[in-house]
């Protein structure tokens, strides 16, 4: 059962009912010249213990139980924003706002070895920020379409035995 409640349409989240999604964040830049690059997580990383709570663990309710979720879908922020508006306002906008905070601490654990991920890096031209940003439609359909092929590619390279990410 989910802690966000029903929705504007009366719609419920069912936590964990898809949880071979995968979610992408954009990486912080080290310097001006390096490309861009993505970090592709399991949702479960956004309920590690260093990921702050109780927000990393509503949004990995929205993140794998969103009733439009589909398996193997790659979610990224600009998704759950927008998802987010279906919710109450006093509900909605605090967890929007703790987006960025979350996303640096996923970003950390797996800088530290704590969580398994792809680390992506973005062909010129793509830019990080249409997976934060509503507004960037177009190239962030591009953007997951290219994505989407890189996780694909990396799940066939997995041995049966060894998990994904």
């Amino acid at each position: 059962m989910s802690e966000l409640g029903p929705n504007a349409h009366g719609e419920m989240l069912d936590p964990g009912r898809v949880i071979d999604c995968h979610l992408a964040l954009p990486l912080p830049l080290e310097n001006s010249e390096e490309l861009p690059r993505v970090l592709v997580v399991a949702p479960l990383a956004l309920l590690h213990p260093a990921v702050p709570q109780p927000a990393g663990s509503l949004l990995y309710e929205l993140a794998t139980g969103h009733p439009d979720r589909q398996s193997r879908d790659l979610v990224v922020p600009a998704d759950l924003t927008q998802e987010l508006r279906a919710w109450p306002r006093d509900t909605a906008a605090p967890l929007t706002a703790e987006l960025t905070r979350i996303a640096a601490a996923v970003v950390s654990c797996w800088q530290r070895g704590d969580l398994r991920a792809l680390d992506l890096p973005l062909e010129p031209g793509e830019d990080a920020r249409a997976l934060t940003r509503a507004a960037m439609t177009l190239a962030r359909v591009a953007l997951r379409m290219r994505l989407d092929r890189e996780v694909t590619r990396a799940r066939c390279r997995c041995r049966a035995d060894e998990p994904f990410l």
